[in-house]
């Protein structure tokens, strides 16, 4: 189930990305609008984020559909577009938490599942699973 809602998580937070107020996918959209700022986009040479008038902007080269690309521009220009699209990033904010949260559930899920699914064929395994839960008891106890 944590893989589900992990999936379905990052679709909504993809959808909500490509939705995101102001965001140009495509060059065609920005006519009539003017440069206010180019932002480069820390680890992502040579692209770019295009500030224009009234709160739009658009990820260069090429308009980028790649959330991992959008997402990039977005937090680099979040700065100078939070404050026209406020309400926008909160909603990006909240949908980056579930986003993390569903994430941290399927890993503890896979985890879980690896260890029940292996029990039977490595024997040892719950040998090895007591003595690390011992070893954290005892490490707990003396850092208190």
């Amino acid at each position: 189930m944590g893989n589900e809602e992990k999936w379905k998580a990052n679709l909504d937070k993809v959808a909500f990305l490509k939705t995101f107020p102001g965001w140009l996918s495509s060059w065609e959209q920005g006519v009539g609008a003017k440069i206010k700022q180019v932002i480069p986009i820390p680890d992502q040479a040579p692209h770019s984020v295009l500030l224009l008038s009234q709160g739009q902007f658009i990820v260069t080269p090429a308009a980028h559909h790649e959330p991992q690309i959008i997402t990039a521009g977005l937090l680099a220009a979040r700065p100078q577009l939070e404050p026209v699209h406020s309400q926008a990033f909160q909603e990006y904010d909240h949908l980056t938490h579930l986003d993390q949260e569903a994430g941290r559930t399927a890993r503890l899920e896979n985890i879980l599942n690896a260890i029940d699914n292996n029990l039977e064929r490595i024997p040892e395994l719950k040998t090895h699973l007591r003595a690390l839960v011992n070893q954290w008891d005892k490490e707990s106890h003396s850092s208190s």
